[in-house]
């Protein structure tokens, strides 16, 4: 059996529990093997675990050791800035070297190069088998987060989904609900004081057509020291923390065109339109009424902290970045409702975060294993214990029906503005799986998102937007078109 080099040569990263363990086979030993791996291998996960969720995969891998005994799961974490790109040139290098890992977290444009130089398992053959695939509980796990895994101009499934996550329209409570907004519009909520479900179920028309208005003027009329939130050129009523992502959904979510694949597997690149031109325009028009901030006009900062700073009272972010959304100095409870939709159109919310792909050894113990790994992290359990210690969403429709997930979701007798926030959050989770969409993947789509984020951005601050708005989507698709060569 080839041995691993990772952990000699992946010195610039911290590098978890690497070491050697493989053993003797002993061939005298009558003691009842179980496991499918019957002979000991060793695997390398490379994944970007920090301190904060370490422990709770160690523990996965040791359970793990139990189920497969002949198998050593190595951890690997890169240090520093840019983890995700550190990961992909420590993938890529290593084909190079005969020094790469078995598993590695990725996106779906990390895959689409590493399948270029002919290093990902195809893991259908896997899935399917009688005796180890997911044939079983197929119906349990969300189909929705599969299509990513085959997605690929290449026919197979070549990624596998492992913290998937969305985006939620995420609110201040203690603010919102129960505010009676009817002596200013009527039409909102039925004359009724703001709740929970009707924040859960706005149109973009609604929110910034109806209630963002309703929401200024009554903020306009309160005196300074009762304002229900700060009102500046740095702040808005809605903020949304990424201008890639806000494009791509408006563009999925009105049918308008973005990306897609060509019948000979090329990608296309499709958002010159005069749809998004439209849209542009129009959401362009909501900032300048001081409903709207994004990243990108926020000096591409975060814009969690205009929400934690009440500068705010919507912030739109990822489901598993919502602890970043809380102010513990002066906190407020954080309601979590769907992302706002198209007007007469479903409901739908982009599907991200890191999925994991297998990497060829062209050793067949090492492919089997480290799928097998990957079943495990994902059965029931610990589907549950990785959403409640990461904020992901389970992969699993049964992921929050364990005891521990329905404990945190249980705020009877709860005080503690955290503890609620994080059951709204985990709730909202539990909804959301259905409602996700996948982009095309090619080479280039990574440099399509890219241009669609600053394109955005520079769509909301451009002043004479009519005259510039042809030349600027001229510019970015032709950038974004280069890249496709």
């Amino acid at each position: 059996m080839k041995k691993t080099k990772l952990c000699i040569l992946m010195l610039p990263f911290l590098l978890l529990g690497c070491k050697s363990n493989n053993k003797t086979i002993d061939p005298t030993n009558n003691e009842e093997e179980t496991g499918y791996i019957k002979e000991n291998v060793t695997i390398g996960f490379l994944c970007m675990a920090d301190s904060s969720f370490y422990p709770t995969l160690q523990s996965i891998i040791t359970d793990f050791k139990a189920v497969e005994p002949k198998v050593t799961v190595n951890l690997y974490n890169p240090l520093g800035t840019g983890k995700y790109a550190m990961i992909e040139k420590t993938v890529i290098s290593g084909f190079y070297n005969e020094d790469y890992p078995d598993i590695t977290q990725c996106y779906p444009d990390n895959v689409v190069k590493y399948l270029s130089k002919g290093y990902v398992v195809n893991i259908d053959k896997y899935l399917s088998n009688s005796e180890y695939g997911i044939t079983s509980d197929s119906q349990d796990y969300i189909e929705s987060y599969f299509d990513e895994g085959k997605g690929y101009s290449v026919e197979g499934t070549y990624s596998l989904p492992f913290c998937k996550s969305t985006e939620f329209l995420y609110y201040n409570a203690d603010v919102l609900l129960g505010l009676d907004l009817s002596s200013i519009d009527s039409t909102i909520n039925e004359g009724k004081p703001l709740d929970a479900s009707y924040l859960d179920n706005l149109s973009w028309e609604d929110l910034f057509e109806t209630l963002c208005p309703a929401i200024y003027t009554y903020n306009e009329s309160l005196p300074a020291n009762e304002k229900i939130y700060v009102k500046g050129n740095e702040s808005g009523i809605v903020t949304y923390d990424s201008d890639e992502n806000f494009f791509i959904t408006l563009a999925n979510q009105y049918g308008y065109g973005y990306t897609s694949i060509k019948e000979n597997g090329e990608g296309s690149v499709d958002f010159d339109n005069d749809g998004m031109k439209n849209l542009m325009k129009q959401f362009q028009g909501y900032r300048n009424k001081g409903y709207l901030q994004t990243r990108g006009t926020n000096n591409n900062e975060y814009v969690s902290s205009l929400f934690t700073s009440k500068k705010a009272l919507f912030t739109i972010s990822s489901t598993a970045s919502n602890s970043y959304n809380y102010n513990r100095e002066n906190p407020f409870v954080i309601g979590a409702a769907k992302l706002p939709f198209a007007e007469g159109k479903n409901d739908k919310s982009i599907n991200q975060g890191p999925s994991i792909c297998i990497l060829d050894h062209h050793d067949e113990n090492r492919s089997l294993a480290s799928y097998l790994f990957w079943k495990f992290m994902t059965n029931k359990e610990n589907c549950s214990k990785w959403a409640l210690k990461t904020g992901y969403i389970g992969i699993r429709e049964s992921t929050a029906t364990t005891e521990e997930y329905q404990k945190e979701l249980d705020i009877t007798g709860v005080t503690d503005k955290y503890k609620i926030s994080v059951a709204n959050n985990l709730k909202k989770i539990t909804e959301a799986s259905g409602n996700t969409f996948t982009t095309a993947v090619f080479r280039g789509s990574s440099n399509c998102r890219t241009n669609v984020g600053k394109l955005l951005t520079e769509c909301l601050l451009t002043a004479d937007l009519d005259s510039e708005i042809d030349s600027l989507f001229k510019s970015y698709s032709d950038d974004a078109k280069n890249y496709l060569k």
